[in-house]
């Protein structure tokens, strides 16, 4: 929506300036305004992207986690141009496995930003290879002998395999840090019961806590009433 108004707004400029300045000059003048206007309000009324619920910009990581999830939206397209290509059907299965996998890490992400590190060393370490294996077997299926095709078919499926225990790898690590997170918040929280003088009866669920200090005073009152 943004670069539709960008456009509108780039060429209503642009015939004002060829109106206004005439000529091959004002020709000039109105492409470059009407350029300008189409990238400079794309960008500006551009709906920005929201990581788990809040404006990337509003999150420490937004930033950074943004770019990753960018560039491994860019390696599934590039995975799957490939795809696309890949005359044998197990190959071709292999390679919709990963993609699923890789887009399983980038929701982790997109729910969780702070756990982009993960996503960011799979992109930085296996993304290149990957696009660059399947490239020289695609290379082969096209070109290479019926000996030449065997091997390349066994040593793509064994990298697709890799990359994908990779890939679920980096998303067992990212839901981990998660769940860790969640234990500790979780340990603070019965401590400050604790310290509070409530004590959690796990048993019975929260509705079960007791009061110490509500405890007390019920045994002084037995004591004087002997």
């Amino acid at each position: 929506m943004g670069y539709i108004v960008g456009a509108i707004a780039g060429v209503a400029a642009g015939l004002a300036c060829v109106l206004a300045v005439g000529g091959i000059p004002g020709i000039i003048s109105g492409l470059a305004v009407a350029a300008l206007l189409y990238v400079g309000a794309g960008q500006l009324l551009k709906p920005e992207r929201r990581l788990a619920g809040v404006a990337a910009s509003m999150l420490p990581d937004g930033e950074a986690a943004s770019e990753r999830i960018d560039a491994a939206y860019d390696l599934v397209r590039a995975i799957s141009a490939r795809r696309g290509k890949v005359r044998d059907g197990r190959v071709a299965r292999e390679i919709d496995d990963l993609i699923r996998d890789i887009q399983a890490l980038i929701a982790c992400v997109e729910e969780q930003p702070t756990t982009y590190r993960r996503l960011a060393h799979f992109l930085s370490t296996y993304a290149d290879q990957c696009l660059r294996m399947l490239d020289g077997y695609l290379g082969v299926e096209r070109m290479g002998t019926s000996a030449l095709l065997e091997g390349a078919h066994e040593d793509a499926l064994d990298a697709l395999a890799a990359l994908q225990g990779v890939a679920q790898g980096e998303l067992a690590r990212a839901t981990g840090r998660r769940a860790a997170e969640v234990e500790t918040s979780s340990d603070a929280i019965v401590r400050l019961m604790e310290m509070d003088g409530y004590l959690p009866d796990r048993s019975e669920g929260a509705g079960a806590d007791t009061k110490r200090r509500d405890a007390a005073p019920a045994s002084d009152a037995v004591r004087g009433g002997n």
